[in-house]
């Protein structure tokens, strides 16, 4: 065999080692970082307002993407209504190595939820057949975030299809989708929504998000976004509510149009603000 034959028969082979050697030692050097700052950030501000625990934890994805999956995990956030916490039983997120600043998110079996509400401690308790979210980072924070829950169901309401989407495309206004399939509350809890609608979708907007741009970095507590946000002048605005229930009585939509407009952006963030606005007319 001649010298240029060997070339390029060893040559190709060559190059995918080294490449599979670099692609391996990226990794390894990512996920070491990844454990380290996750110990480091145990029991401490993941950021403003924003506390993380975990029992245990295991990160796994060679090559290409860092899978860490964690036990007893819990989240607290300080929000405008007070402290809560969300404990899923399993928790875990995904990001690449390469390509985009993106992470996902997943949680299983029982989780619960906790939350002050005039003054007094709330929970709900529920379980998901799947529970996804992905955030996407970009040079000025968080520039969009996604929430897919499939087969949500809980002593408070049951439902076959819950979506959330927000999206920045730059410093000015932030907009946002929420969807709900067969969604079901207990009868009498809620008139509104006559304890059963087919499909609703809410979407709208915020002004002046370029006022929530440290809170989305990850830079300031969710409270003092939101009041510096109103004191800018920031406001949520409905751009369109579309329902489908049984009933299909128009004046039905029209009276939710009316409650989600007139209840304040601080009580809809909070975990039952979107409940209470609809199914409670004293809020």
């Amino acid at each position: 065999m001649k010298y240029s034959s060997r070339f390029f028969l060893y040559a190709p082979l060559g190059v995918f080692l080294i490449l599979l050697f670099g692609v391996g030692v990226h990794w390894w050097i990512a996920a070491s970082h990844l454990s380290a700052r996750l110990a480091a950030l145990n029991g401490k501000p993941v950021a403003p307002g924003v506390t993380m625990h975990y029992a245990e934890r295991r990160i796994s994805g060679f090559p290409f993407s860092l899978d860490t999956k964690f036990r007893g995990f819990a989240l607290e956030l300080v929000a405008p209504s007070g402290p809560m916490e969300w404990r899923p039983e399993e928790f875990a997120m995904h990001a690449l190595t390469y390509g985009r600043d993106e992470t996902i998110f997943e949680a299983a079996g029982k989780q619960t939820l906790r939350w002050t509400r005039d003054g007094g401690a709330r929970s709900l308790t529920f379980e998901t057949g799947a529970l996804h979210a992905s955030a996407i980072d970009n040079r000025n924070g968080l520039a969009r975030f996604d929430l897919d829950i499939v087969g949500f169901g809980s002593p408070a309401f049951t439902a076959q299809h819950l979506q959330l989407h927000f999206r920045r495309d730059g410093p000015g206004d932030l907009d946002y989708v929420a969807t709900a399939d067969e969604l079901r509350t207990p009868a009498g809890t809620c008139p509104r929504l006559d304890d059963h609608l087919a499909k609703m979708e809410l979407t709208g907007t915020v002004t002046r998000a370029e006022a929530l741009a440290p809170v989305l970095a990850g830079d300031e507590d969710w409270p003092s976004a939101v009041a510096r946000w109103r004191a800018a002048g920031g406001n949520s605005r409905i751009e369109s509510l579309v329902v489908q229930s049984p009933a299909g009585r128009s004046e039905k939509t029209a009276a939710m149009r009316t409650a989600l407009a007139q209840t304040p952006v601080e009580k809809l963030t909070a975990v039952s603000g979107l409940a209470d606005a609809l199914c409670r007319p004293d809020h």
